[in-house]
């Protein structure tokens, strides 16, 4: 309300630095009255601003040729043109990457009086088709089928365990393109199962998860 006030008296102080020319050009905008307020046509004819200023030049471009306009969205083996776009990992922030950095330890899967955690993350050196790769190559020998899709997996084990078949999803977040988050998280099945999973897992993944102390590859 305080701030309303002096807007509307238009009470206002102009640093000393200002030169005369943009204090007055400035006096005459902020001016409450909108009838005795400088106006655009009146800014433009003024001193201070004319000073230096070049107006801005539009060239005028040549008419599309309409036939050239069609052949772009005609429908035809011949002129019809795909863009195949490689799809990317979700890109992680750092307010993301500082919110989850106790992840980056591979022992966080089993908390003190909480027992088994349904999910983890952890971080992993190299590309991410890569990374899919190699968590395809340690799934399958363990029984596990794979469905993959933009960086995301969902894993199911053939074979029923104590509460029905184990499910686990993965997906992989990019924290710089040689660093990914790697979350793994269960849904559905026994969590001791999904437990053992993971050691066997990671165990697989050792030579490229990311260890406290080795270079990340993100830029400083």
């Amino acid at each position: 309300m305080t701030l309303y006030k002096l807007i509307i008296a238009g009470e206002y102080h102009c640093p000393p630095w200002l030169s005369p020319g943009a204090k007055n050009l400035i006096v005459r905008i902020l001016d409450p009255n909108p009838v005795t307020r400088i106006t655009i046509p009146e800014v433009l004819k003024d001193a201070w601003f004319k000073k230096n200023y070049k107006p801005a030049v539009f060239e005028e471009k040549e008419e599309a040729n309409l036939d050239d306009v069609e052949a772009v969205f005609k429908d035809s083996e011949e002129h019809h043109v795909r863009e195949k776009k490689e799809e990317q990992p979700t890109p992680m922030n750092a307010f993301e990457l500082i919110s989850m950095a106790r992840a980056l330890d591979l022992g966080n899967l089993f908390e003190e009086e909480q027992g088994f955690k349904r999910e983890t993350r952890f971080a992993a050196k190299g590309a991410a088709n890569e990374l899919v790769q190699k968590i395809e190559e340690a799934s399958k020998p363990l029984g596990f089928d794979i469905q993959k899709k933009n960086y995301k997996m969902r894993l199911e084990n053939v074979n029923a365990g104590r509460k029905g078949n184990l499910k686990v999803a993965t997906e992989i977040f990019q924290v710089s393109p040689s660093l990914h988050m790697i979350e793994v998280r269960k849904t559905k099945g026994d969590t001791l199962e999904f437990h053992k999973f993971y050691k066997k897992l990671s165990t697989s993944l050792n030579d490229v998860v990311w260890k406290s102390g080795e270079s990340s590859g993100l830029s400083k």
